[in-house]
């Protein structure tokens, strides 16, 4: 459902975001504004900030942020539309056009029904679990020691045998034979159209923001056809190579904790949380991709991968290190040499406190990688043990002279029984080969590049800068479109333009409504952009602008997005050169840079 953006305007001019969270959660007053224990992660102290000024909230914890809407649509955890009507019944809002919807909002209208179709599907679906017929399905929960909070929280569900009845009771709400086939799980057999997850224990899958997206759905008769699990086929709302189990829960709590575990399965994320470990994700089954890969580069946080200790889980683990370390992620290893329990087994079988001695057994992939071989690979011959040795020096020849390199020779001298010095020998050897043997490369090294990121801080900085003074001033606005017209970095450059785009309907900002027109956009990125607009206006970063502090903040994002540019195109001029080629180029244009300095 669709609805005018005037109508969404006045709820918010109505709506006193103080009182609508007060509805939900206990809000206290702290000077000017108002704090609370934020609902979307495990908070122990009161970090989200409430501004009945700006009508916005912020976490200072797990980011979330948002209007009043934003924040109903957050913790029932419903489309936005829904959290429209939510939210208006909250403050008594009483108009015709809320029983008018429309269909000329900026919106993806092939993606809204199938949002709202597999929401009211998922709902079907927890209700099934509590029928009669979802006995058996409630029976192996309870086997598995999954409590109703849990089968609640994740929202567990049953799909009835009938699977017929189900796409009836779809279509009786309202959805058409193509949106329920579109969110993947109707399957057209001679007698009708039928849910192929019928007679299956569901388990939702959600997207980033907590939507749930598909179903991985498990065997519990006999009967019932196909593998034990079966997950939904690729549509558009689903896809499996950019999704992992309870991601949209763990990564609020992981930036505050500093971890997140990766594990194989749901019921080792369940026995995570059940020792009060909310920072757990499952890649359900033995694969990561490197879309999987990058959504875990960009937390910025350790990686702690755990999977099953059988020969298979270790396996896995050999291959998802690979393509962690393809793509730069910071990651230790859960390992405990003779146990091939899985988390759930330990918590079952040993109890909480053997579950979490285990979960810090913390090895480093390097001493991992060492073990598996050592165990896996014949070391009788001279050999086999020179086979290890070539296997490990591409990694030794990547670290720098010292005492981390000495550590890591000696280790694979006692595993090889090659005296340490030989070791040391191979190694300079081996660098010696990649230096002479003039070897075409299609990446560049990221060593070459440190220095990117001290100056995407620098110029991060400058444009976070002028965007607050943005918000502040309409000056600023015009001496952004005179003078800067374009920002380096994405989501501040989309910011700009909805300030523009608001200014120029309106005298001034009201943050609030800025948010809810970006909301019905239903733009791709519209969460980053909402979450960066209430950080920039949570408090009072930075000094009011002046004509001065406006004339710095251009002058260092022209420098630095030039430096940034000149980089970009010498990384390009690198790909394809041999080591030698590299230095010499690097060579020119650092000399090129120091002449345009001065020194």
């Amino acid at each position: 459902m669709i609805y005018e953006s005037s109508l969404v305007d006045d709820i918010l001019k109505q709506a006193d975001i103080v009182n609508v969270i007060s509805s939900y959660i206990n809000v206290i007053q702290k000077g000017r504004n108002y704090v609370a224990l934020c609902p979307f992660h495990d908070d122990k102290n009161p970090s989200m900030m409430i501004s009945k000024e700006k009508q916005i909230f912020k976490c200072f914890v797990c980011g979330a942020g948002g209007n009043a809407i934003g924040f109903v649509e957050k913790y029932e955890k419903i489309p936005f539309s829904s959290a429209i009507r939510k939210t208006a019944e909250i403050i008594g809002f009483q108009d015709i056009r809320l029983n008018r919807p429309i269909s000329h909002v900026q919106v993806d209208e092939t993606i809204a029904p199938l949002h709202e179709c597999i929401e009211d599907l998922t709902t079907y679906y927890q209700f099934g679990l509590s029928t009669e017929e979802g006995s058996k399905a409630r029976a192996y929960l309870e086997g598995r020691h999954i409590d109703l909070d849990q089968q609640e929280r994740f929202r567990l569900g049953y799909a009835i045998k009938d699977g017929k009845g189900t796409v009836s009771y779809l279509q009786q709400k309202g959805f058409s034979l193509k949106t329920i086939e579109g969110i993947g799980i109707a399957l057209a057999k001679a007698e009708g159209t039928s849910d192929f997850n019928a007679g299956r224990l569901i388990f939702p899958i959600h997207d980033g923001d907590g939507k749930v997206i598909g179903y991985s759905a498990r065997k519990l008769f006999d009967e019932t056809e196909g593998p034990k699990y079966v997950n939904s086929p690729e549509t558009k709302l689903f896809h499996k190579s950019s999704v992992f189990y309870n991601f949209h829960n763990a990564k609020l709590t992981a930036k505050h904790d500093g971890y997140l575990y990766v594990l194989e399965g749901f019921m080792d994320v369940f026995a995570l949380d059940k020792i009060g470990i909310k920072s757990a994700i499952a890649i359900m089954g033995t694969a990561l991709t490197r879309e999987q890969a990058s959504m875990l580069r960009r937390l910025n946080v350790e990686i702690r991968l755990c999977l099953d200790g059988d020969a298979a889980g270790q396996m896995a683990m050999m291959r998802i290190m690979g393509v962690l370390d393809a793509a730069d992620v910071k990651y230790r290893l859960v390992s405990e040499p003779g146990n091939e329990k899985d988390p759930d087994e330990i918590l079952q079988k040993d109890g909480p406190d053997a579950l979490h001695k285990y979960l810090n057994m913390l090895v480093d992939p390097f001493e991992f990688a060492l073990n598996y071989y050592q165990h896996t690979n014949p070391l009788g011959s001279l050999e086999d043990r020179q086979k290890v040795v070539n296997h490990f020096l591409p990694m030794l020849v990547q670290l720098s002279k010292g005492i981390d390199l000495d550590n890591r020779i000696f280790r694979l001298s006692k595993v090889t029984r090659f005296d340490p010095q030989a070791i040391a020998k191979f190694v300079d050897e081996a660098r010696s080969r990649a230096s002479t043997e003039r070897p075409m490369i299609t990446e560049l090294p990221e060593m070459e590049f440190k220095p990117f990121r001290k100056d995407l801080r620098r110029l991060q900085n400058a444009e976070r800068q002028l965007l607050y003074s943005m918000f502040k001033d309409k000056n600023a606005v015009d001496f952004y479109e005179k003078n800067v017209q374009y920002f380096y970095i994405e989501v501040y450059r989309h910011i700009a333009l909805h300030i523009i785009d608001y200014l120029s309907k309106h005298e001034e900002i009201d943050v609030s409504l800025l948010i809810n027109e970006i909301a019905m956009k239903e733009a791709p990125n519209k969460d980053e952009i909402i979450d960066e607009i209430t950080s920039l206006n949570a408090k009072n970063m930075y000094p009011d602008p002046t004509e001065q502090s406006l004339n710095e903040m251009r002058d260092v994002i022209k420098e630095e997005t030039q430096n940034l540019y000149e980089k970009e195109a010498l990384k390009k001029s690198l790909l394809g050169k041999t080591p030698r080629e590299q230095a010499r180029i690097i060579d020119d244009y650092n000399r090129r840079k120091m002449k345009k300095i001065g020194k």
